[in-house]
């Protein structure tokens, strides 16, 4: 009886987790690039652990003077830049001045620009572009980066969401194993059954033995006529 009960709770797991909306929210990454006066040291960016959801920040440190940098991400991964589709980060400089406040002397001023990937974002290769641009004289860098799929795990490998575990969903390498503890299981059934009837027995026997103890105290006269 216990054993399908057991049985009928992890049936139940097995369809609360199929049923279930969605699983919590990946928590979100952000990949930092460094704009050079040569380009970027990583060059394309193909890190399996760059995933939808997570973000790319471009921060210029090219500090040679009168320079300034714009990057233009290719979103609908068409191979050209669109200002109405894709992103664009402004011009980026080195450093902006500030007042004695701290505050920008110009709002406009810039030196990183950051882009978040939707949890949705089409996986696969998306091309950047990087126009330096120093007294005028303007240059163009084309790099890729790849956005994966963001694959959802539980910490320590658990399962994943629609996956089933407990008793009744073992696979293929654990079925012998489960199949062995079944029948130690049995076993322990068996022999526990035999020791309850065997106390049983023994209580049984005791109370006999009391019984006839004190039916002989109570009838002495009768045990001596015998």
């Amino acid at each position: 009886m216990g054993r399908r009960w057991a049985l009928v709770v992890a049936l139940m797991m097995c369809v609360g987790l199929n049923t279930s909306p969605a699983v919590q929210a990946h928590e979100q990454k952000t990949l930092a690039v460094i704009l050079l006066d040569d380009g970027i040291p990583s060059g394309n960016i193909t890190d399996p652990t760059f995933v939808q959801g997570n973000a790319v920040w471009f921060r210029m440190e090219d500090s040679t003077n009168n320079t300034s940098m714009v990057v233009q991400l290719d979103l609908d991964q068409d191979g050209v830049f669109n200002a109405s589709n894709d992103f664009e980060s402004g011009a980026l400089v080195n450093a902006c001045e500030l007042d004695e406040n701290g505050t920008l002397v110009d709002e406009s001023c810039a030196v990183s620009a950051t882009y978040a990937f939707p949890a949705n974002a089409s996986t696969g290769t998306y091309t950047f572009w990087i126009h330096r641009t120093h007294n005028e004289s303007e240059e163009r860098w084309e790099y890729h980066i790849v956005v994966h799929e963001d694959v959802h795990v539980e910490e320590g490998d658990g399962p994943s969401p629609g996956d089933c575990f407990g008793l009744g969903c073992a696979d293929e390498e654990t079925a012998a194993g489960d199949a062995v503890n079944e029948e130690t299981a049995d076993e322990t059934e068996v022999v526990l059954l035999v020791a309850i009837i065997a106390l049983v027995g023994m209580v049984a026997t005791v109370l006999s033995i009391q019984k006839e103890r004190r039916e002989e105290k109570t009838f002495p006269s009768l045990n001596e006529e015998e």
